[in-house]
């Protein structure tokens, strides 16, 4: 998609794909838990992010089948034995089965962990080699787990929000990390969500053997319990797009002709709503948020700030150092250059220093797991990652455009450094624009994402208990379209932004059309806005 100006701000729909080229190769040794061995293979990662090995470099140039392939999605890179070992250990609760592999063949080793998808224990030939691996397994992963955050669709958040309603009818607030992958993938993360506690009472403690032995089958188990379920998900899910498209047809021509009704009838609800919900609501930000608002919003400010600003000092560096190479080069060295700019966004050993500043929110905001029940830390990350992405692709293509018309406008090529310089400047400039409102939309998102589940947990007691007693002010034709918990929500979530407003010195945050979580669904009609949700 071309990157338009419009107005004061650079607008680009949606990240780019990465390139179709496979993105990186070479050996690894790689752990086999059958044979209790290391084995070296040729691994591949692909343009779509998809990893494969073959017996050799050799095997793949024949074309021959690859010996196996992941997907990346849903994964964590872990970088040391300690790290492996302790996400084990919180799987195989009651397990102490110690190192899961033998004596690694050299010291530059990493992971790729999954709870219900095969491990991976690799270990590289060099520090170099690894770091390059990890960089590049550390894109693969951002980009296939964050898939539907990415979607611009009110498809993809549609499904996101079931999901979240479906677990907050168990009473399971804050879906996070659950949330990663295509959909068929979360819908499998969490029926195991529901499924694993059984599964621990009931068959763990029939598998027999030596603790290390009983920790391999329990793996195993796991993941031939996961793969059945996806298989199954993924049957499902791709026969329901047909009948998802008929009904969209049928819900459409169900609201069109009874709008405005709906819209009243909705503004009633909501009123009658707000005089039960808005005093807790507010009670409730005044002693368990408003507190934390100011010290959560700074953590949350200064990683994705530090991130951008590396992203602009990266930029300008790169430009910097092409200007340089045009003072005694060609218009063509030029060209191939700017081509080589654009591909920047997806080098990520190049975007790495960059991705690492996000990486502080592991340890910054450890805290709100015990106090607000957060465990979305690893969507964050990958969120913050995505922005800083985003913004350097946004950067490289805005100025391709603008030099693109400078080769044409320049008398000579002595002046092609002078122009390109401007156009450096115009860039940032935009960027400085753009960074600043895009930082702090994505960290008021994310005050909403960690606090929300919290005064929706609090409150349900007192208030959402409450909703059946409104149930008889929607029509029958309208019970499937009209929802109650959506309304309800949209009155915590006002209370909410109130309390964010006040510690933005009384600016209540705007809502807008990037505001991805929770966000209502909106029929348009001239001037109105109406919140439905399908239910089902």
């Amino acid at each position: 998609p071309l990157l338009r100006f419009s107005g004061s701000s650079l607008v680009c729909p949606q990240l780019r794909g990465p390139p179709d080229a496979a993105l990186h190769d070479g050996l690894l040794s790689q752990y086999d838990g059958d044979s209790r061995s290391w084995q070296e293979n040729y691994f591949v990662l692909l343009g779509d992010f998809t990893l494969r090995w073959f017996e050799s470099e050799e095997a793949l140039r024949k074309g021959c089948e690859p010996r196996g392939s992941t997907a990346l999605s849903g994964y964590l890179l872990l970088s040391s034995p300690s790290e492996y070992a302790e996400s084990l250990s919180r799987l195989c609760q009651g397990l102490a089965g110690g190192s899961p592999f033998a004596d690694a063949p050299g010291e530059f080793l990493f992971f790729l962990y999954h709870p219900f998808r095969r491990h991976f224990c690799f270990c590289a030939d060099s520090a170099g080699s690894r770091r390059i691996w990890r960089a590049a397994l550390r894109d693969g992963i951002r980009y296939r787990s964050t898939e539907l955050q990415r979607r611009d669709a009110l498809e993809a958040e549609a499904f996101l929000e079931a999901v979240r309603f479906y677990r907050q009818e168990r009473g399971r607030y804050g879906a996070g990390d659950l949330l990663l992958g295509p959909e068929p993938e979360i819908l499998g993360n969490v029926l195991m969500e529901d499924l694993l506690p059984v599964l621990r009472s009931q068959v763990l403690p029939s598998i027999r053997g030596s603790e290390r032995r009983r920790q391999q089958l329990w793996l195993q188990f796991l993941q031939e319990v996961y793969a059945l379920i996806l298989s199954e998900i993924s049957s499902e899910f791709k026969g329901f797009q047909k009948e998802k498209e008929r009904l969209q047809v049928e819900l459409e021509k169900k609201i069109r002709p009874d709008l405005d009704q709906m819209l009243t009838l909705k503004e009633q609800i909501a009123s009658k709503l707000q005089a039960v919900v808005q005093n807790p609501a507010e009670s409730c930000c005044g002693w368990g948020v408003e507190p934390h608002l100011d010290c959560v919003m700074e953590e949350l400010m200064r990683p994705v700030s530090s991130g951008v600003e590396a992203v602009r000092g990266l930029f300008a560096q790169r430009v910097d150092e092409m200007i340089g190479l045009v003072r005694s080069s060609s218009v063509a060295v030029l060209q191939k250059q700017l081509l080589t700019l654009g591909r920047t966004s997806w080098q990520p050993e190049v975007m790495q220093p960059c991705y690492e500043e996000a990486d502080v929110y592991r340890e910054s905001l450890r805290g709100l797991e015990e106090r607000f029940s957060f465990r979305g830390v690893t969507s964050l990350v990958l969120g913050a990652q995505n922005l800083m992405q985003q913004l350097m692709q946004n950067a490289t293509h805005t100025f391709q455009q603008l030099s693109q018309q400078r080769l044409g406008q320049a008398a000579s090529r002595h002046q092609l450094p002078q122009m390109l310089g401007k156009a450096k400047e115009r860039v940032l400039k935009k960027f400085d624009y753009d960074s600043s409102s895009l930082r702090k939309r994505f960290a008021q998102e994310w005050l909403v994402r960690i606090f929300l589940p919290f005064l929706l947990k609090h409150l349900e007691s007192g208030c959402k208990l409450e909703l059946p007693r409104y149930e008889s002010f929607v029509f029958a034709d309208f019970s499937g379209i009209i929802n109650l918990e959506n309304i309800y929500e949209e009155t915590v979530l006002a209370a909410l932004l109130q309390a964010v407003g006040k510690g933005e010195g009384g600016r209540v945050p705007r809502r807008t059309p990037g505001w991805k979580y929770p966000r209502s669904k909106y029929l348009q009609s001239p001037g109105r806005h109406c919140h439905f949700s399908v239910r089902g």
